[in-house]
């Protein structure tokens, strides 16, 4: 081989060694990108609050001054500043982020000797879109004390959930129910945790709230009334400084769309008869819910909320070998009883026990035709 040769054969050796680290540089930049690697556990770990600023329950606050929340981990910034909120409320908020802290001023400076509320509800996630496990609440004060006012309860509910629901404090002014016809702004916000339980703390004395679990399905802090409930405690608790704490307001929320459950039981000797149970609607009778079953025993019928009138009948079928053919033959409906008295009932309700009684059957099937053959 000459030189020539070699030279040529080791120059492209060398161009291909090149191409191939270039390719590999390559694949390591594509892999700079915040993407999860392939395979191993699922993050699902809650993000937290490693620090904040103000620190929880400081006083003295300069009336100018930021908040910071520094995070466990890198956050969802939108799902941050939507959910952040300061009471009671100061101007226009302006954010900014560095790497996993959040900073947030006002346009207008703080109030002075005043207790502040910083929520940020637990509807804040990270990168995974996993939630936080608990909302973050700080108390600050412009002044030399917090704030000594507290209202603490329990949301119950049979068909809604009460985990993560928002509770909104209005001033007694609105009256029982607070302006549904524009976003809802409260004076102060809690959330509950996985018992149903609130807590408000750094509430002023000497003003009177209304208490609600607002139950926002699609998120636009509107009141819609096809779709959201609004559930409130029923009147105003005032603190003063007598009573700085109102505990026990609870919340019960009924989900208006839910239906009613008539719960009964037909009593009758016959254990082989076939009862059919319907609910019929007053005024429009053409809406009925009904059931069957055979022999007695309990029944359940769910209604939407109105008035209903309920009645039962028992089906009695003629013996197939008294039939013409031994074909089949429609049920005759062949005894009949009703409650007393029209039933209304409410949204989520469970009303009963209702029984309806019947005798022992006195149809008798016909007797078989004898053979003319």
């Amino acid at each position: 081989m000459t030189g020539t040769n070699r030279r040529r054969r080791a120059t492209v050796a060398g161009s291909s060694a090149l191409a191939a680290l270039t390719a590999l540089l390559a694949g390591f930049v594509g892999c700079a990108h915040s993407v999860s690697p392939p395979g191993g556990p699922i993050d699902t770990t809650p993000p937290y609050a490693v620090a904040t600023t103000p620190a929880d329950s400081s006083v003295g606050v300069d009336r100018l001054a930021a908040v910071e929340i520094l995070f466990s981990e890198s956050m969802e910034r939108a799902s941050v500043r939507d959910n952040l909120r300061l009471y009671p409320p100061v101007g226009r908020p302006n954010y900014s982020w560095s790497g996993r802290r959040f900073r947030v001023t006002w346009g207008d400076s703080l109030r002075a000797g005043t207790t502040y509320q910083v929520f940020l509800s637990g509807r804040a996630r990270d990168l995974r879109n996993v939630p936080m496990a608990a909302p973050i609440v700080i108390l600050f004060s412009t002044g030399d004390s917090i704030a000594r006012g507290r209202i603490t309860g329990v949301v119950r509910a049979k068909t809604l959930p009460t985990r993560g629901i928002p509770v909104l404090l209005f001033p007694d002014s609105t009256g029982g129910m607070p302006d549904t016809t524009r976003a809802l702004e409260p004076s102060y916000q809690a959330e509950t945790d996985t018992a149903g339980v609130y807590t408000f703390s750094g509430l002023p004395l000497g003003v009177g709230f209304t208490v609600h679990a607002f139950y926002d399905r699609n998120g636009d802090e509107y009141f819609d009334s096809d779709q959201d409930v609004l559930a409130g405690y029923g009147r105003a608790v005032r603190l003063t400084p007598d009573r700085t704490l109102a505990d026990s307001i609870n919340i019960v929320a009924v989900n208006p769309r839910a239906p009613a459950i008539l719960n009964g039981a037909i009593a009758s000797p016959d254990s082989t008869a076939r009862f059919r149970i319907e609910a019929r609607a007053v005024p429009d009778s053409s809406l009925v819910s009904r059931v069957e079953r055979t022999g007695p025993g309990t029944f359940a019928l769910r209604v939407p909320a109105g008035t209903y009138w309920l009645a039962a009948r028992r089906l009695a079928s003629v013996p197939r070998a008294a039939r013409p053919g031994g074909a089949p033959s429609p049920a005759i409906e062949e005894a009949f009883t009703s409650h007393e008295t029209a039933i209304t009932v409410a949204a989520e309700e469970d009303r009963g026990p209702i029984i309806l009684t019947f005798p022992a059957s006195a149809t008798k099937p016909p007797p078989p035709q004898e053979d003319s053959r």
